[in-house]
């Protein structure tokens, strides 16, 4: 669970009042009234709120407590008094099954020592403290520095570079720092392209190359920046390649270095599956070609499937809710071709589809609305799911008939409610179960900053707190239905905007290492399978602390969650 937010925060400051889209929802008896407009609601970690009146909402998943007003949810029945209501687990009604022999799941395949750590990569983009391309310049978001700082149009780029330059109007984009600048060290970065015009880059030029240093800056990093001034008709700028002169792979050689302890990398944040865009063809999808390497679904599958194979580590896909049945069938055949036969490949319908957070929950819960699959609309959201994951897994199944067992087919499932995942696994007489390997849960653990008291001794009883109850519970489930358990997600969950001092402090202080640990290795003693952990990289800001690192490079002394992990 994450926040919309957190690209544009990072880099620039700005943040705005929720964005939780409004919805009218069939009336519903496991909401609990929490408190009215202006107060606080004290709600359990992991909690469905909905703030509203009438028939009218606005939804998020939060945890502990949270102030019943507009800048917080949005504001979904304008000029009428609202109140907050807390969704009430036990009265939402899942059917009684005759208990029957569940099928044994299919054992973990354990080859290899890692098939029980993953973890989630970070975004490619340059603010995002990841050095992923060895390219410094693979990703560029150019922009208008004339003109307001304007990101420049799509339609204005061939192969993700601006194809015209109007005189005197240059454009810009910013180089993704390389591990050794997030040091201080000012490594050496040369830059070459093809074609005719006037490139700057870390103030130096030259005529189809130039060398610069990065500054010995590190608080914050210092941003270098890409200038094309001028670029011919005929010969255009293209293939801008910048890398310190070591670096002679597509990905960066300490990426490959941290990713090799785990066995699992979920590629969530190169997917748009949280965009949830509203289509996604093969013919839209990201295509590794000059400096262009996303498109509708992403970052190109070849990059995805190239990170994976180079690392020797089995890959987790998030396939964008409204990728149609060709994409689906296309994707499914290019994973089965080229990541060698024997090694797991997980699969995933989208991301989070109970969490109101994310434009998926909103589309389930009104296609299932429609289709009438229940009068709840929560219930009617996590069984039109569930008929979406069948449709899915149908496409991936069949590709994989010739080695079922490389295929890993994932539902995934809210942690802090185990009775959301029974909803999925028993509805219409299990009819999902066929179609499953694994339930996915993502058991966070977290504390309310604002209670005040030892953060770090409190979030290490949140974290066995976590596995002793809801993982306990799923555990059950998953064995009750003959179903692995694994995690999507998982790790600390502090997020306070107010608070960010103190969770800096709570995440780099040293008892961190012995949390993290401890808890996967009481995981491992519930669940017994994989945990994927979120995230890789990223700095520590209001809207979360998700990095086992904060930057790309950073010393293992300075990162105690990741020396946790690597115990």
């Amino acid at each position: 669970m994450r926040y919309a937010l957190i690209a544009a925060a990072i880099f620039t400051g700005w943040t705005s009042p929720a964005t939780a889209q409004s919805v009218t929802i069939a009336p519903a008896p496991e909401w609990r009234s929490c408190a009215a407009e202006g107060a606080t609601c004290a709600s359990r970690s992991g909690a469905l709120v909905r703030y509203g009146a009438g028939t009218t909402y606005a939804y998020q998943v939060v945890n502990g407590a949270k102030v019943c007003a507009n800048y917080v949810f949005g504001d979904p029945a304008p000029g009428v008094v609202k109140t907050c209501a807390i969704a009430s687990p036990p009265a939402v009604t899942v059917p009684k099954l005759t208990p029957t022999a569940a099928p044994v799941p299919a054992p973990v395949q354990a080859a290899d020592p890692r098939a029980k750590l993953g973890i989630n990569v970070a975004n490619t983009a340059y603010w995002s403290a990841e050095h992923t391309f060895a390219n410094q310049a693979a990703i560029l978001e150019w922009r208008d520095p004339i003109g307001g700082w304007a990101y420049v149009a799509a339609d204005r780029l061939r192969d993700g570079i601006p194809a015209t330059i109007e005189p005197g109007h240059p454009l810009l984009a910013y180089l993704t720092p390389p591990a050794a600048a997030w040091r201080g060290e000012g490594p050496e970065t040369r830059c070459a392209w093809a074609g005719t015009g006037t490139v700057t880059v870390g103030g130096a030029t030259g005529k189809q190359s130039a060398t610069f240093r990065w500054p010995k800056t590190t608080t914050p990093v210092q941003t270098v920046s890409l200038t094309i001034a001028a670029t011919s008709a005929t010969d255009p700028i293209r293939d801008i390649d910048c890398r310190e002169p070591a670096e002679k792979g597509v990905f960066s050689a300490q990426l490959l270095d941290f990713l090799k302890p785990f066995g699992v990398i979920r590629f969530l944040d190169w997917s748009s599956a949280n965009g949830n865009p509203a289509s996604v063809t093969w013919a839209t999808r990201g295509v590794p070609r000059g400096n262009a390497h996303s498109g509708s679904d992403g970052i190109a599958l070849e990059h995805q499937i190239a990170l994976v194979n180079a690392v020797g580590s089995s890959p987790w896909f998030t396939v964008p809710m409204n990728a149609d049945a060709d994409y689906q069938q296309r994707m499914a055949q290019m994973v089965h071709d080229t990541v060698p036969a024997g090694r797991p490949v997980y699969v995933e319908l989208s991301n989070e589809v109970w969490n109101y957070q994310f434009g998926q929950a909103h589309q389930a819960q009104k296609e299932g609305l429609a289709a009438k699959l229940s009068d709840n609309a929560f219930q009617a959201a996590q069984y039109r799911y569930a008929q979406r994951v069948i449709d899915l897994m149908a496409v991936w199944s069949k590709v994989y008939a010739d080695r079922p067992r490389d295929l890993v087919r994932v539902v995934a499932t809210q942690a802090g409610n185990p009775w959301v995942g029974e909803i999925l696994m028993d509805w219409d007489g299990g009819k999902l179960r066929s179609s499953i390997d694994a339930i996915a849960i993502a058991p966070y653990f977290t504390v309310d900053l604002a209670a005040g008291g030892e953060v770090v001794t409190r979030l290490g009883e949140a974290a066995r707190s976590q596995i002793a109850k809801e993982v306990t519970a799923y555990a059950a489930l998953a064995k009750r239905t003959g179903k692995r358990l694994i995690a999507y997600e998982a790790g600390q969950h502090l997020v306070d905007p107010a608070r960010v001092d103190a969770m800096k402090a709570a995440n780099r202080d040293p008892r961190m290492e012995a949390i993290y640990a401890g808890y996967i290795a009481d995981w491992g003693k519930v669940s017994g399978d994989l945990m994927t952990l979120y995230l890789a990289t990223s700095p520590i800001t209001g809207y979360g602390a998700w990095g086992l690192r904060e930057y790309a490079g950073q010393p293992m002394a300075e990162t105690p969650k990741l020396r946790g992990v690597s115990k």
